[in-house]
Parts: C-alpha cells; sequence; structure tokens
C-alpha cells in the first residue's frame, strides 16, 4: 500500500514538474513560429500518447 501511494505521489510530481517546465518551453517555442496554442497542445497530447502507448506495448511484451 506504501509503495503505491509513494508511486502516486512521485507520479504527479513528476506530471506537474513535466507541464511547467518542458511543456510550457515547448509550446511557447511552437507558438513563436506561428502556430496557434491548440495546434501546440495537440503535438504534444499525441506525442505522450504515442510515448505513453510505447512503453506499454514494451512492458506487455517483457
Amino acid at each position: 500500500m506504501v509503495l503505491i501511494l509513494l508511486a502516486v505521489v512521485l507520479g504527479l510530481g513528476l506530471l506537474i514538474w513535466l507541464w511547467k517546465g518542458p511543456v510550457k518551453n515547448t509550446v511557447t517555442a511552437i507558438k513563436r513560429n506561428g502556430s496557434s496554442a491548440a495546434e501546440a497542445y495537440g503535438i504534444i497530447l499525441f506525442l505522450t500518447s504515442a510515448m505513453g502507448f510505447s512503453i506499454y506495448l514494451i512492458a506487455t511484451i517483457l
């Protein structure tokens, strides 16, 4: 139970760090090149979904 709570807390911390750091900076850089915010967040969503799906596939194979 303690390990599950620790994993949840670490996961939330990592998610908050990702949102405040790399995601915001990437969206700002994409918007500077002339894209809209919705398009920038769509690209981020697509990339993270693809990464999560590939990690899921690797975990199921192993």
